[in-house]
């Protein structure tokens, strides 16, 4: 009996000094679960690519942070200009800056990872969840695919909400059955844009998880990403960091400096803020599945087919499209002086990320950057992905 417990003491030891037992003491366990990327291009093709980028972002006159990543490597990182153009202080690639509406791909996956779990159904009612919504016919898919045919909440909520008082999704709801409105069409008859269906989604999650929006994005989205540097509106996390952009609106070399209101309060449609770093993580996370199954991401990527059977090209949360016959998933952004851009050219494995604070055409910049990059990548798209775990075999 002595020498059995002498042996599984140090077989116990032998396991913990191993780090064998918990992901947890053994960290390189997590760090496998997503590689670093060396480069797939030369240095002189970097080289060049860097000069060409800056070279027309400077032209534009680019306030923000800018990425270009070819098979999940940033062939391209800059920074320009001031995050407060009153005091002067430099942008620098911590820097959070409101993502406005590509925020709404964040929300879309907390509702799949909400349906994963078993906790949803994408057909269900939203009045299963939310007693009080005032619609009976609308479902959760309507609201990710902007199909409800509800107005935009931005459009009524001036007139009867005190500007110094803080806005929440609880709010905008109050707010939506004291006006009444009626529907603008039959739900999944037409496709109309509508902050008001993210919001509602966000309200949605709160009420299913029992968590604020915000702490369910942090807990099941960026601290599993490791996005250190993003977070969605509270005022714990607003007051705590002194490095997020303030947003601006420009005329010709003037700047006007946009101040905060309530609705930058609401959630789902908007108010994420991030960096051009985390966004990429984002972006390598939705190719390698870390967050839902590929089945359910590719739904999320699917196109809206209306009751017409014809097709729009938004799926949920994503703008969908093809560039020279190849697949474009993308989103784009604008609010209260910030403009964001982030651009899925997954044929070709490349990203664009564009996050501004100058309210600049940051859309159509994702689409010339593309154009100068396909240009420049040539045959270089065949090389093989290696990461950094091989270079010493």
């Amino acid at each position: 009996m002595h020498k059995f417990r002498t042996f599984l003491l140090i077989m116990t030891s032998f396991l913990m000094s191993c780090n064998w037992l918990t992901d947890e003491k053994n960290p390189s366990l997590k760090e496998a679960e997503a590689p670093i990327i060396k480069p797939t291009l030369s240095k002189a093709k970097i080289s060049e690519i860097d000069s060409l980028l800056t070279k027309y972002l400077t032209q534009h006159r680019y306030n923000g942070s800018a990425l270009v990543a070819y098979k999940g490597y940033p062939v391209y990182r800059k920074i320009s200009g001031y995050k407060n153009m009153t005091t002067k202080e430099a942008i620098n690639f911590n820097t959070a800056f409101q993502l406005a509406s590509v925020s709404k791909a964040f929300t879309s996956m907390a509702v799949l990872i909400l349906k994963e779990r078993g906790l949803l159904e994408i057909n269900d009612l939203v009045q299963k969840y939310i007693p009080e919504f005032p619609f009976n016919n609308i479902t959760i898919k309507h609201l990710l695919q902007h199909t409800s045919g509800m107005p935009n909440y931005m459009y009524f909520v001036d007139n009867c909400w005190k500007s110094e008082m803080p806005l929440t999704n609880e709010d905008v709801l109050k707010i939506i059955n004291i006006n009444n409105p009626t529907l603008s069409f039959e739900p999944g008859k037409r496709h109309f844009y509508s902050n008001t269906g993210y919001a509602m989604l966000a309200l949605l999650v709160e009420r299913i998880s029992g968590k604020p929006f915000y702490q369910f994005l942090n807990e099941n989205i960026f601290v599993p990403l490791k996005m250190k540097n993003t977070f969605a509106w509270n005022q714990a996390a607003w007051d705590s960091n002194p490095n997020i952009a303030i947003g601006y609106s420009r005329s010709g070399w003037k700047y006007r400096q946009k101040e905060h209101v309530p609705l930058d309060e609401v959630l789902g449609d908007k108010s994420v803020y991030s960096t051009v770093d985390d966004l990429l993580k984002w972006d390598q996370a939705l190719y390698h599945h870390k967050l839902i199954s590929k089945n359910l991401l590719q739904e999320a990527f699917t196109p809206i087919v209306l009751k017409s059977k014809k097709a729009q090209k938004y799926g949920y949360g994503w703008r969908l499209n093809e560039v020279d016959g190849k697949r474009v998933i993308y989103h784009n952004g604008l609010w209260n002086g910030f403009t964001s851009s982030l651009s899925r050219y997954v044929e070709d494995s490349l990203t664009v990320i564009l996050i501004n604070n100058t309210n600049a055409h940051v859309g159509t910049m994702a689409k010339d950057i593309y154009t100068i990059m396909e240009q420049e990548l040539g045959t270089e798209k065949g090389r093989q992905v290696v990461s950094l775990n091989d270079k010493n075999k």
